[in-house]
């Protein structure tokens, strides 16, 4: 998978380091960013605070999921030269990448992403080290029937994504590379008649400026496949109040928001708390087959979470799930630091 340094990277590595050291001089504040989807996904806890928990709609209360994120500056004009002034950033979670790139047939419509995408306030976090994104478009994916052939999925936040496998009947045609660094690629080619019963595949997207490729599991958090069947219908995930704790030594690796998830039949609005990178802490025990993985114990160990080596900052107040077994913020709000 390639990867690309983001603008503000450059901006950082510019600073004289002699203009960092002198007396009386300040450090500058950050741009606003976020933990990089190219690198991981953040580990994000749904709280349900609005609607029915036994609907369809509640079944994300309490759950862990992978959600990738990826800031970048965007060209407005054509001429491929990033606008500094402003900052989007694409939101992905893993259940709806996981539906576009094959896990269900989908609604071809360019119109519907499995990504919200929205602005940054401002280029810079405001007096309490807090950047917002207070709107953004919706992320949503409409569910065929079974036996309409879809077209590929776009990439998410990150590298631009394979298009997605067609549907029953013949294949659909390769979808555009997602919301990346450069923007949207160029479509794929179309997929080929599909076997028995099986879709064609899509054929991979050309990444935006630069990037292109598959994107992979873990990329913009869009990795694993769906559910095995779905009913027909909109699903749709419309995220507000998004912010994020960013400082010089916390880049971006702590956000908090609104969302609310709908189908066709119910809603439900949850406050998501995540943290960035997601780690696994799951005790795996010897397998007896000493060419097998590891297997795992079903617990897991808080120390995990703790290790400077796992990549999460050592300031942060963090915990292991033990359902997901997977490391998440112990706080519902932000900046959720250790005391």
């Amino acid at each position: 998978m390639k990867r690309r340094w983001l603008v503000w990277m450059t901006g950082l590595a510019a600073l004289s380091p002699l203009a960092a050291m002198s007396p009386g001089c300040s450090q500058p504040k950050p741009e606003c960013t976020v933990g990089t989807a190219l690198v991981s996904p953040f580990a994000a806890k749904f709280t349900l605070i609005d609607g029915d928990e036994e609907s369809p709609c509640g079944r994300k209360a309490g759950t862990v999921e992978r959600v990738g994120m990826q800031a970048y500056n965007p060209n407005e004009n054509g001429d491929q030269i990033p606008d500094t002034e402003k900052k989007l950033v694409a939101i992905q979670t893993e259940e709806f990448g996981g539906w576009y790139r094959g896990g269900a047939t989908i609604d071809p419509n360019p119109d519907l992403n499995p990504f919200a995408l929205g602005f940054f306030t401002s280029i810079e976090p405001d007096d309490n080290e807090i950047c917002t994104i207070s709107s953004l478009d919706p992320a949503e994916v409409v569910v065929l029937p079974s036996g309409e052939g879809g077209a590929g999925g776009e990439g998410g936040a990150g590298d631009g994504g394979a298009g997605g496998e067609g549907g029953a009947g013949d294949g659909g045609a390769g979808g555009e590379g997602g919301a990346g660094d450069g923007g949207a690629g160029g479509e794929g080619g179309a997929g080929g008649e599909g076997g028995a019963g099986d879709g064609g595949a899509g054929g991979a997207g050309d990444g935006g400026a630069g990037d292109g490729g598959a994107g992979g599991a873990g990329d913009g958090g869009a990795g694993g496949g769906g559910e095995p069947t779905l009913e027909p219908g909109s699903r749709k995930l419309e995220w507000r109040n998004v912010r994020l704790y960013v400082t010089s030594a916390n880049l971006g690796n702590q956000f908090e928001a609104e969302v609310t998830y709908s189908e066709e039949s119910c809603s439900a609005t949850y406050k998501v708390v995540g943290v960035w990178p997601m780690v696994d802490c799951q005790v795996y025990g010897e397998n007896p087959d000493p060419e097998g993985d590891p297997l795992p114990t079903g617990k897991g160990d808080e120390s995990i979470c703790q290790d400077p080596l796992s990549g999460i900052s050592p300031d942060l107040k963090v915990k292991c799930d033990p359902v997901a077994f997977v490391c998440v913020l112990d706080s519902e709000s932000i900046p959720a630091f250790k005391k």
